[in-house]
Protein backbone atom coordinates (compact mmCIF):
# COMPACT_ATOMS: atom_id res chain seq x y z
CA UNK A 1 0.00 0.00 0.00
CA UNK A 2 1.15 3.53 -0.72
CA UNK A 3 1.69 5.83 2.24
CA UNK A 4 0.26 9.38 2.29
CA UNK A 5 0.31 12.13 4.91
CA UNK A 6 -2.88 12.86 6.83
CA UNK A 7 -3.32 16.62 7.08
CA UNK A 8 -4.58 17.63 9.51
CA UNK A 9 -3.66 14.58 11.53
CA UNK A 10 -6.37 12.60 13.30
CA UNK A 11 -6.33 12.78 17.08
CA UNK A 12 -8.09 9.89 18.79
CA UNK A 13 -9.42 9.90 22.32
CA UNK A 14 -7.90 7.21 24.50
CA UNK A 15 -5.24 6.48 27.07
CA UNK A 16 -2.83 7.47 25.77
CA UNK A 17 -4.25 9.82 23.15
CA UNK A 18 -3.33 8.60 19.66
CA UNK A 19 -2.34 10.78 16.73
CA UNK A 20 -2.40 9.43 13.17
CA UNK A 21 -0.24 11.38 10.71
CA UNK A 22 0.16 8.91 7.84
CA UNK A 23 -2.10 6.42 6.11
CA UNK A 24 0.13 3.47 7.11
CA UNK A 25 -0.30 4.44 10.79
CA UNK A 26 -4.05 4.69 10.20
CA UNK A 27 -4.11 1.30 8.46
CA UNK A 28 -2.44 -0.38 11.45
CA UNK A 29 -4.88 1.33 13.84
CA UNK A 30 -7.88 0.33 11.70
CA UNK A 31 -6.69 -3.29 11.45
CA UNK A 32 -6.32 -3.54 15.25
CA UNK A 33 -9.68 -1.88 15.85
CA UNK A 34 -11.54 -3.94 13.24
CA UNK A 35 -10.05 -7.15 14.67
CA UNK A 36 -11.14 -6.28 18.21
CA UNK A 37 -14.65 -5.15 17.24
CA UNK A 38 -17.06 -7.22 15.21
CA UNK A 39 -18.58 -4.14 13.61
CA UNK A 40 -19.54 -3.97 9.94
CA UNK A 41 -18.66 -0.25 9.95
CA UNK A 42 -15.06 -0.97 11.03
CA UNK A 43 -14.78 -3.75 8.44
CA UNK A 44 -15.85 -1.22 5.77
CA UNK A 45 -13.26 1.32 6.96
CA UNK A 46 -10.61 -1.41 6.95
CA UNK A 47 -11.53 -2.45 3.40
CA UNK A 48 -11.11 1.16 2.19
CA UNK A 49 -7.60 1.35 3.67
CA UNK A 50 -6.61 -2.00 2.17
CA UNK A 51 -7.30 -0.78 -1.39
CA UNK A 52 -5.56 2.61 -1.27
CA UNK A 53 -3.94 3.04 -4.67
CA UNK A 54 -3.66 6.81 -5.04
CA UNK A 55 -4.06 10.06 -3.14
CA UNK A 56 -7.78 10.27 -3.84
CA UNK A 57 -8.55 6.81 -2.44
CA UNK A 58 -6.36 7.67 0.59
CA UNK A 59 -8.43 10.81 1.22
CA UNK A 60 -11.66 8.81 0.97
CA UNK A 61 -10.37 6.20 3.42
CA UNK A 62 -9.28 8.86 5.92
CA UNK A 63 -12.64 10.63 5.66
CA UNK A 64 -14.47 7.36 6.38
CA UNK A 65 -12.21 6.72 9.35
CA UNK A 66 -12.84 10.25 10.61
CA UNK A 67 -16.63 9.80 10.29
CA UNK A 68 -16.50 6.46 12.13
CA UNK A 69 -14.44 7.92 14.97
CA UNK A 70 -16.75 10.92 15.18
CA UNK A 71 -19.84 8.70 15.35
CA UNK A 72 -18.27 6.88 18.33
CA UNK A 73 -17.23 10.11 20.05
CA UNK A 74 -13.55 9.19 19.79
CA UNK A 75 -12.37 11.92 17.42
CA UNK A 76 -10.72 14.90 19.08
CA UNK A 77 -11.62 17.96 17.06
CA UNK A 78 -8.81 20.18 15.86
CA UNK A 79 -8.34 23.16 18.15
CA UNK A 80 -8.84 26.64 16.77
CA UNK A 81 -5.49 27.99 15.62
CA UNK A 82 -6.27 31.71 15.44
CA UNK A 83 -6.94 33.72 18.57
CA UNK A 84 -10.38 35.27 18.85
CA UNK A 85 -10.52 38.77 17.43
CA UNK A 86 -13.53 40.95 18.25
CA UNK A 87 -15.30 42.51 15.30
CA UNK A 88 -15.00 46.27 14.90
CA UNK A 89 -18.67 47.26 15.12
CA UNK A 90 -18.27 50.68 13.58
CA UNK A 91 -17.80 49.04 10.19
CA UNK A 92 -21.02 47.05 10.53
CA UNK A 93 -23.29 50.09 10.68
CA UNK A 94 -24.75 50.85 7.26
CA UNK A 95 -24.31 54.40 6.03
CA UNK A 96 -26.40 56.68 3.86
CA UNK A 97 -29.57 58.70 4.25
CA UNK A 98 -31.77 55.62 4.80
CA UNK A 99 -29.73 54.62 7.85
CA UNK A 100 -28.97 58.04 9.30
CA UNK A 101 -28.98 58.79 13.01
CA UNK A 102 -32.16 60.91 12.91
CA UNK A 103 -35.51 59.39 12.17
CA UNK A 104 -38.76 61.18 11.77
CA UNK A 105 -41.26 59.92 14.32
CA UNK A 106 -44.24 61.63 12.77
CA UNK A 107 -45.33 64.92 11.28
CA UNK A 108 -44.72 66.86 14.51
CA UNK A 109 -41.41 65.22 15.45
CA UNK A 110 -39.24 67.85 13.76
CA UNK A 111 -41.12 70.72 15.40
CA UNK A 112 -40.75 69.08 18.83
CA UNK A 113 -36.99 68.54 18.40
CA UNK A 114 -37.29 64.78 18.85
CA UNK A 115 -34.36 62.65 17.70
CA UNK A 116 -34.56 58.93 17.57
Amino acid sequence: MLDFPIDPELRIRGRPELMLQRTNEALNFVRRTAASMSSRAWQDVSARFEVIKDEWSAIEAVVHLELQLESEGRLIEEKRQEPFRPVDKKHLTPTGPRFGRRRALGPDAASMGVNE
